[in-house]
């Protein structure tokens, strides 16, 4: 598998989801904090990659993200409505890369680290989860 297959399957998947309006697949600091374009809205791109002889380790990292309303008369936010339907994304994804095309595709194993929720990471107007995770596949290269 190559990583613009990787890159085309997570970003397909994602678009899928109906609790996403909008994929990008580059850096964290890319992401809208001025809330201009649709939300929610999932923001993912591979850290790094590990090669070894036989396998290939992508390291991903995942932004779910959403605009946080709060109630200042009712003292009340939708953080953990936020919270919900991202981590319902995170493991759609997780099930789908896991028993769908991705496994049918050489994926020998995925590892999914802890979610975790934020409210404070960017300007306090945006609330989500991140996670990190590795999809180990075949090193399909071969030696002449």
């Amino acid at each position: 598998m190559t990583y613009l297959e990787l890159i085309n399957i997570i970003k397909t998947e994602l678009d899928n989801s109906p609790l996403i309006n909008r994929v990008i697949n580059n850096d964290i600091f890319e992401i809208d904090v001025e809330k201009n374009g649709a939300f929610p809205l999932a923001l993912f791109y591979v850290e790094n990659v590990e090669i070894d002889t036989k396998i290939l380790t992508y390291n991903v990292n995942l932004l779910i993200a959403d605009i946080l309303d709060v109630n200042k008369d009712a003292d009340q936010d939708n953080k953990d409505f936020i919270w919900n339907q991202s981590l319902e994304v995170i493991k759609n994804l997780y099930a789908k890369l896991s028993r769908g095309e991705l496994y049918q595709n050489n994926l020998q194993q995925i590892t999914i680290s802890t979610a975790t929720p934020f409210t404070d990471r960017f300007d306090k107007g945006l609330a989500g989860m991140e996670i990190n995770f590795a999809i180990v596949v075949k090193n399909e290269m071969t030696i002449c």
